[in-house]
């Protein structure tokens, strides 16, 4: 008896071991599925590429510690209002609050809109761990 509460002990140890180590991993940012999610949620309408196109949005290439309205797009109003109002450079702090609600940085943003000419709108993105991984991989954008 005493032979198999070593083993169980062991087996208990090991296992609280793996579980300590798979959750201080996933406590590191994973771009891969910060590229992923980047994919999913912001390529509809933001060029990931170094190609830096502006056909439905300004692009996200080396948007990390740039300043906001910097791109050369025609961003609204409501935007625009902001960025002269209270400038903003896009910190990892700044997008963490933007990708958790744009409405709360900026309201009225076009992005955040349910409209007929923009169907697919972005209202935020609840996860903090999803919100640390696409800001990783962002930061591979330079």
């Amino acid at each position: 008896m005493n032979k198999w509460r070593g083993v169980v002990g062991g087996l208990v140890m090991l296992a609280s071991l793996a579980l300590v180590a798979g959750f201080w991993i996933r406590m590191q940012p994973d771009v891969h599925i910060g590229e992923l999610l980047a994919k999913n949620n912001c390529d509809v309408c933001h060029d990931l590429t170094r190609a830096k196109q502006t056909e439905k949005g300004p692009y996200l290439w080396g948007i990390v510690n740039r300043p906001a309205g910097s791109v050369d797009f025609p961003y609204s109003g409501p935007f625009m209002d902001r960025i002269r109002e209270n400038p903003l450079i896009w910190t990892e702090e700044n997008l963490e609050r933007f990708v958790t609600n744009p409405v709360a940085i900026i309201p009225q943003i076009q992005m955040a809109q349910h409209t007929s000419e923009h169907p697919l709108a972005f209202e935020g993105m609840e996860s903090p761990t999803n919100r640390r991984d696409l800001i990783a991989w962002l930061k591979t954008l330079h």
